[in-house]
């Protein structure tokens, strides 16, 4: 599963264009509208980055260089800092709890 690290500030500037700051390092990425669409299903988790691929393969695009360019993408996202690869949650733990009756 894939998470986006806390150190990342966000800005919408307008024109469909998103500007992420990396506060570690100092550096600025602009995404356009379909990187972001990518990053957005990426973190959604489950089967959100498929449907994408999925969508646009609809539209008549050969689904191998769909995902190719898609994992390229991810790829890179990862590599700029704005993907880190999370730990899986935890299920939750059962707790037990002592009733204590007072007569």
């Amino acid at each position: 599963m894939l998470s986006r690290p806390d150190h990342l500030r966000i800005a919408h500037p307008g024109h469909e264009a998103t500007a992420v700051l990396n506060l570690r390092t100092g550096q600025w990425v602009w995404l356009d509208e379909d990187t972001r669409r990518i990053w957005d299903a990426a973190l959604s988790g489950g089967s959100a980055l498929r449907t994408l691929i999925d969508s646009v393969c609809a539209r008549g695009f050969e689904r191998a260089q769909v995902e190719t360019a898609t994992e390229a993408i991810v790829d890179g996202l990862r590599a700029s800092g704005l993907l880190h690869s999370a730990p899986r949650p935890r299920p939750a733990s059962r707790r037990w709890w002592r009733v204590i009756l007072c007569r």
